[in-house]
């Protein structure tokens, strides 16, 4: 069983954690489908350029409807297929008290059960918590999908455009493809497979313990990283940063 608690002021009020609960949640989905979007909008500025005067003025929001979209949906999925139950609780209450001090009959909690257990030991599945687990798994895939979809077909354009560049513009353009290939990189390996693994391993009673909370962690640091990889390996934004300056030569004539 995936448990997620909220260790605020407001995690004895029951009705209010569990709507900020699933408020959390939902801005992970949020997150992920706005870099999907940033991804599909580089797509249309690089491969399809004729189609960038269709996102003029108010239409560029129109980009950001499956965002909210996917917001709602996972807020929905987890509010109504993972709220705490008192079975929830009672099989949580041991580990969450040995961890936290808390006891889970008193404070919000969110919970992804994928069986119930009866007194003799037969398993049945929670048809609310799979459905819930399958939605949340394809927004993962679909955003995912999105952004690898965009990154290939952004790699394999600027790379048949380089034949036709200049050494500088060439250059340039290496260094650009390298960024997009950490910046495709990262967020698999910080937020989409790390999701996706933690929210699967209940189904064969995996315990991974505090490793559950590295999401939260790593859905802050992640808009900190990827300008990162920008600012290294984009020469004027390194030089920029270090303030670098290129060096400059010529013929003082008399």
């Amino acid at each position: 069983m995936y448990i997620l608690i909220t260790d605020s002021c407001l995690r004895y009020e029951k009705l209010i954690g569990h709507y900020l609960l699933s408020l959390f949640c939902g801005s992970f989905a949020l997150c992920i489908s706005l870099l999907a979007t940033q991804f599909y909008y580089r797509y249309i500025a690089v491969c399809q350029p004729h189609d960038l005067g269709k996102l003029n003025g108010w239409r560029l929001c129109l980009l950001f409807i499956p965002c909210i979209f996917f917001f709602i949906a996972w807020f929905c999925l987890v509010f109504f297929g993972m709220k705490g139950t008192e079975e929830k609780a009672k099989n949580a209450r041991k580990i969450i008290l040995e961890v936290y001090k808390e006891d889970t009959s008193k404070i919000a909690f969110i919970a992804l059960q994928f069986w119930d257990t009866d007194s003799d030991g037969n398993k049945t599945f929670r048809v609310s918590d799979w459905l819930s687990y399958f939605g949340c798994l394809s927004i993962i895939v679909i955003c995912f999908s999105t952004i690898m979809f965009c990154g290939i077909k952004i790699y394999f354009k600027l790379k048949s455009s380089q034949n036709i560049m200049s050494s500088k513009t060439r250059e340039l353009n290496r260094q650009l493809l390298k960024t997009l290939i950490f910046q495709t990189a990262l967020p698999f390996f910080t937020m989409y497979s790390v999701v996706g693994c933690i929210l699967s391993l209940p189904i064969f009673e995996i315990d991974i313990g505090l490793i559950a909370n590295y999401p939260g962690l790593a859905v802050c640091v992640y808009p900190a990283l990827e300008p990162l990889i920008a600012m290294y390996f984009v020469k004027n934004f390194k030089n920029a940063l270090t303030c670098r300056r290129g060096m400059r030569m010529g013929i003082l004539e008399k």
